[in-house]
């Protein structure tokens, strides 16, 4: 019994030791943090105060932990060597930060286009629903521009992103005051789009029938 208790409180008394080493690594490399954003901020009196703090608040731990020199050096080691992934983990942080801002803006600037490619579609089909079934229109250079730019986009994103954007503008347009006869045209843009879905996406075979306007 005697024996036991002499290891546990001998693994206990290791175990503090190791406890205390850590935590002084650890002092130190804090040290060595505030030591580094003196460096980069001289002039900052908030930061080379709480250096000092840091600095007298390791020595007195070194005093009272009672260390031998190359052990103190070992454990300073070990500070250094937290300091360094502390510092790496930073840099990561940063970059990490810095690529998320870029991604998120990206996101802004594909949203912006996904909004002009919905007034550009959904003009296209506002047009389709006020002319006649006969009516032959010129296309214009305001409608050449139009084409031109919805098909860049969807050159960019792929069918997939433009068929939700067209499913969102014909489902505003529904919504819209329209005539009986528009929302039969309406109706018919709506097959089409569907079509063009099966086509584009391989599910069926592209039938030999022309549609007077594809979506």
């Amino acid at each position: 019994m005697g024996s036991l208790y002499n290891r546990e409180a001998f693994n206990s008394y290791v175990g503090g030791i190791e406890m205390n080493e850590k935590e002084l690594a650890n002092k130190y490399a804090e040290l060595l943090a505030a030591k580094q954003r003196i460096t980069l901020h001289p002039d900052n009196k908030g930061l080379e105060w709480k250096h000092n703090q840091l600095n007298t608040l390791y020595q007195d731990t070194v005093l009272k932990a009672k260390l031998p020199k190359e052990k103190l050096a070992e454990i300073e080691k070990q500070g250094e060597a937290l300091h360094r992934q502390y510092e790496k983990e930073q840099e990561e942080a940063r970059q990490y930060k810095e690529t998320y801002k870029k991604n998120v803006l990206h996101n802004l600037e594909g949203t912006k286009e996904e909004k002009g490619y919905k007034e550009a579609y959904k003009q296209k089909v506002l047009e389709f629903l006020d002319k006649e079934q006969d009516e032959k229109q010129e296309i214009n250079v305001e409608e050449e521009k139009r084409e031109q730019e919805m098909a860049a986009f969807e050159s960019r994103y792929g069918y997939e992103k433009v068929y939700a954007l067209k499913k969102e503008v014909l489902g505003e347009i529904r919504e819209m005051d329209l005539t009986p006869l528009q929302h039969e045209k309406l109706k018919e843009v709506e097959q089409d789009l569907e079509h063009e879905k099966q086509i584009k996406l391989g599910k069926s075979k592209k039938k030999n029938t022309e549609i007077e306007m594809e979506m």
